[in-house]
């Protein structure tokens, strides 16, 4: 009887506890994808801990910026769609707000696995793009630097920004050690080598100049294009009706007569004396003070054509001094513009001449 009387109560209070069990409802499941676990290190494999991360994630489809604080160990969690991400990530001083480690790396949430960002030195470049001491507003300007350990291009949100209403522009994270810092409009052009620094702002002026004018070779192709159709036309012309030429009176043969010498013959005979006669030049006191204001590879050229009589081809002289295409024209339009060649298209060609001062 006592044992029915203790199996009564058992069952009385376990019921309760039983009912309460079957109405309470399970936990949603935690999401299938889309989180990536992180871990943010120093490049010498500390990690980085319990600091505040700005991380920009980019997807085909969005760019979502986070801002978070790392663990004791340097991990952290991304809440990401599926897919795949470019992951951008900078670190800045608490002091100062200036950013003084950056990193890059790539994410996929729908595969399972970690992701590990390597912070390395960084420092950002402020500068100004100039013309004569004044701002130039619009001027695109290009960062370059030779190596670094993350995307700075991918950072900075492209490698070219447009300067200000001052002429102002920033470069929030480089790469520290050398950059080239360049700027130009569609007349002005110029560039400044700046040392960008750990955990600085370094301030740079980028004076502008005049761009070089091109060479137009279409102005003087198509001249010469129709001068050789017209000089081709009244070829074929005058070869259809030939002039027979008049017979030449026979010299009488006297015993002082000398042999009368082709005109081929003495017009080859007088190149080798003008030859002569212009490299002789080079030892006058005129010349030799216009030759000591050049530079190496233009002396060079101007002595072989006072050698060469005073003129010759750019191929002649690009095969004889064996000078490359590029730098043979640079060079020639540098002594153009100083009045010591006078420079003739001919043909696909040009033909090079001392200027008649130089030899008078």
């Amino acid at each position: 009887m006592r044992f029915f009387f203790v199996f009564a109560v058992a069952l009385a209070l376990a019921l309760p506890i039983c009912m309460a069990a079957a109405n309470e409802s399970l936990p949603p499941a935690a999401p299938s994808g889309g989180a990536v676990f992180g871990h943010a290190q120093f490049t010498n494999g500390s990690p980085i801990a319990d600091s505040p991360l700005v991380i920009l994630a980019r997807s085909n489809s969005s760019d979502t910026i986070y801002r978070l604080i790392t663990g004791p160990s340097g991990n952290f969690v991304l809440a990401l769609g599926p897919g795949q991400y470019d992951i951008d990530a900078l670190l800045a001083d608490s002091s100062t707000s200036v950013i003084d480690h950056a990193a890059t790396g790539q994410a996929d949430s729908s595969r399972e696995g970690n992701l590990t960002l390597i912070f390395y030195p960084a420092g950002s470049v402020a500068g100004t793009a100039l013309s004569g001491g004044s701002p130039v507003p619009g001027a695109k300007v290009k960062v370059a630097c030779p190596s670094s350990g993350f995307d700075y291009v991918r950072v900075n949100g492209g490698a070219t920004v447009l300067a200000g209403d001052a002429g102002d522009f920033l470069f929030k994270a480089l790469p520290t050690g050398s950059c080239i810092i360049s700027a130009s409009t569609g007349s002005l052009a110029g560039s400044v080598e700046a040392a960008v620094q750990y955990e600085k702002t370094s301030t740079v002026s980028v004076e502008m100049k005049q761009k070089a004018a091109g060479f137009d070779y279409a102005s003087f192709v198509l001249p010469l294009a129709i001068v050789a159709i017209v000089s081709a036309y009244f070829g074929r012309m005058s070869n259809r009706h030939p002039v027979s030429p008049a017979p030449r009176a026979q010299p009488a043969q006297g015993p002082e007569s000398a042999p009368l010498q082709p005109a081929h013959q003495k017009k080859k005979a007088q190149q080798p004396e003008e030859e002569k006669g212009m490299e002789s030049m080079l030892s006058d006191p005129k010349v030799k003070a216009v030759l000591s204001t050049l530079s190496d590879r233009e002396r060079e050229i101007v002595r072989f054509l006072f050698k060469s009589g005073g003129r010759a081809k750019r191929s002649t002289i690009q095969h004889k001094l064996l000078i490359p295409k590029t730098s043979l024209l640079r060079n020639l339009r540098s002594l153009e513009r100083k009045k010591i060649v006078k420079l003739t298209p001919f043909g696909r060609n040009l033909l090079a001449e001392i200027e008649g001062w130089m030899h008078q």
